[in-house]
């Protein structure tokens, strides 16, 4: 797994992980695990593959989450589709993911409640 900036990340005890630089020629990634919204818990330095420097698997090494794992189903979002020259956000309710992990909202605005069909889009955020 190649860490990245633009991704997210949680140790495996279940904590944010912030990353503040990645040293490519140096092989380390500073950054810190987090306790709530951005309250650093310790300060870290992992290898580009996001492994504590120990020799056996820790509770602080890095794993990839969905950028949507935050999100519940029916929280109000905004979408759009990478496709477009001027992308134009929709307005709706976050459904889940699809099988290739791309956001999907309820179909004509609508909520788990009074839906069942899902549209997927390339890309989706909180409104």
């Amino acid at each position: 797994m190649k860490i990245r900036k633009d991704k997210k990340y949680k140790t495996r005890l279940g904590l944010d992980v912030i990353i503040y630089k990645i040293w490519e020629e140096q092989n380390v990634i500073h950054g810190a695990a987090l306790s709530g919204k951005l309250n650093p818990v310790c300060t870290l330095e992992w290898d580009l593959n996001g492994s504590v420097f120990t020799s056996s698997e820790n509770d602080n090494d890095i794993i990839e989450i969905s950028p949507y794992a935050d999100f519940k189903i029916d929280d109000k979002v905004l979408v759009w589709e990478n496709s477009s020259i001027c992308p134009v956000k929709r307005r709706g309710h976050f459904s889940g993911m699809d099988e290739d992990g791309r956001p999907t909202i309820w179909d004509f605005g609508r909520t788990s409640f009074t839906e069942t069909n899902r549209v997927t889009w390339d890309n989706c955020e909180h409104d």
